[in-house]
């Protein structure tokens, strides 16, 4: 990714299914800041992913009150804005996940239209999480409606069944310990995968991290990688 010949000031944005799913790609995406890119974050309100146990049993508004300041207290540790960060109040299914369906396909054009971004990150369509499924589903549509030609980066993720890596943004023990602190700020995430899985949250992401970059057979002990997908009424 840092050989790619991107022009200047392009508006990037990420539709992420859940909280956590930015934080997923960070490396990438402060890379990308760094640059000079202009970065907007809309990420859907669920509650979904706490254990019943977790601070001794939730109410589903106050789990998704919580995730929600889980993502504003990494948001802020990244360097976003208030105004570079969005929840969208979108109407999920049975497992308080996202569906797809008319009504979020309205409020997912919406957002597209009113931001105009030139690149979109979201995971990949073909993955075992329903979420991922839909938010794929949606945005696909909503940039065909749109009329603009988009960019989806649609990023690997421990859930993704398969893809074709079109680019990949290599990185070392510094940035993953960057990385790794930024994902414990979901702590709900992290205690899950501590009782579900004896490893947390951040091992997790940086475990899928790894195994990219060995896949790939490069010196840089992670890898952080994008199917390319142009979107719109001009394909190339």
């Amino acid at each position: 990714m840092r050989e790619w010949p991107l022009p200047d000031g392009l508006r990037m944005m990420v539709l992420a299914p859940h909280p956590d799913d930015f934080d997923a790609i960070g490396v990438t995406l402060k890379h990308l800041c760094r640059l000079g890119h202009a970065l907007q974050v809309a990420v859907a309100d669920t509650g979904s992913g706490i254990q019943d146990s977790y601070l001794g049993g939730l109410t589903k508004e106050e789990r998704t009150r919580l995730r929600r300041s889980e993502q504003q207290a990494s948001a802020r540790f990244f360097g976003l804005g208030a105004q570079e960060l969005t929840f969208m109040s979108l109407k999920n299914g049975e497992s308080d996940q996202v569906s797809d369906d008319s009504a979020n396909l309205e409020k997912i054009g919406e957002l597209i239209i009113r931001h105009e971004p030139d690149l979109i990150f979201l995971p990949h369509g073909n993955d075992s999480n329903s979420a991922h499924r839909a938010m794929y589903s949606l945005v696909s549509q909503s940039v065909l409606r749109s009329g603009r030609e988009i960019v989806l980066m649609l990023n690997r993720d421990a859930k993704t069944a398969a893809m074709r890596t079109g680019l990949y943004l290599p990185f070392g023990e510094e940035e993953a310990a960057w990385k790794a602190e930024l994902l414990r700020f979901h702590d709900s995430q992290q205690q899950r995968n501590l009782n579900q899985r004896g490893y947390g949250f951040d091992e997790r992401v940086l475990e899928l991290n790894r195994k990219i970059a060995r896949e790939l057979a490069i010196d840089d002990p992670y890898a952080e990688s994008f199917e390319l997908e142009w979107c719109g009424p001009v394909r190339r």
